[in-house]
């Protein structure tokens, strides 16, 4: 992100998919929402979390704009803000915040005048809800559970944003649900120990973790498109890497490359 951008230690939020007119933005995306849509080959609805170690990673930016990306490919999708205790996409997508998934959780909606619109097509959001008391215990429910399963039947993806898995526990009852979980970075904020510590935690719950995406990746021309890097799948680096002006940069890899980048990550971050 580029430094007006930054305000009080967070980054505010820029749909740059939907609205930027340079072409490298819009790449980046697209390739991470190949590599979503080819990682998850299954039957009926996928249900995908994003989440990320700490804050300021740039964690609900990129999952809104992935929610808009796969929508914008036909895809019927339906974007869930997970995060019960400082939810803030439905300012930025201009939308109320309640009734949401707290207020149908202790029964005070239900879940179809919940549901809102926004101004992408094929895209529709389910807000956080009222505060919630106890979200902890909420997101790990059975009804939850219960609630994600009704909610399958409509929709082609299911995009969860979660609170940080490093700070709170809200993510890992969902990641468990998830058919897969991509985590967020960022580059000079997210370090080696902070990443290996939300891998251990979503391999302890057997998650499915699809992938890694840098955010603020390093570009490595002045020009405003830089082209992408590629591999192959498995134990080999396969990745996108794009970037423009100052700081609009994303990288996508697969879990397997994860810890060298991590590593390369905190090196960048102490120079």
């Amino acid at each position: 992100m580029s430094e007006e951008r930054r305000t009080s230690g967070r980054v505010a939020f820029d749909y740059t998919y939907s609205n930027s007119e340079l072409f490298g933005v819009q790449e980046a995306y697209k390739a991470i929402r190949t590599n979503i849509i080819l990682s998850v080959i299954k039957d009926g609805c996928k249900k995908i979390v994003i989440t990320s170690p700490l804050q300021a990673e740039g964690k609900s930016t990129t999952s809104v704009n992935i929610a808009i990306s796969l929508a914008q490919a036909f895809n019927k999708v339906l974007f869930i803000d997970c995060d019960l205790r400082l939810s803030k996409v439905h300012k930025a997508l201009g939308i109320a915040r309640d009734p949401g998934v707290s207020n149908i959780l202790s029964g005070l909606a239900s879940v179809d005048e919940s549901i809102q619109a926004t101004k992408f097509e094929n895209l529709f959001v389910l807000p956080a809800g009222i505060t919630a008391p106890n979200p902890s215990e909420m997101l790990a429910s059975s009804k939850m559970q219960e609630l994600i399963i009704s909610l399958e039947k409509n929709f082609d993806y299911i995009i969860m944003d979660t609170p940080p898995i490093n700070i709170v526990s809200d993510a890992l009852p969902l990641a468990r649900l998830a058919d897969g979980v991509a985590i967020v970075v960022r580059r000079k904020v997210t370090t080696h120990t902070e990443l290996e510590k939300t891998i251990k935690s979503l391999q302890f719950i057997n998650a499915k973790i699809l992938g890694i995406i840098l955010n603020d990746a390093l570009e490595e021309t002045g020009k405003r498109y830089k082209g992408g890097r590629y591999g192959k799948y498995g134990k080999n680096k396969y990745g996108y890497g794009y970037g423009y002006g100052q700081g609009y940069n994303y990288s996508y890899s697969s879990y397997s490359s994860s810890a060298k980048d991590s590593k390369d990550m905190e090196q960048e971050k102490k120079k």
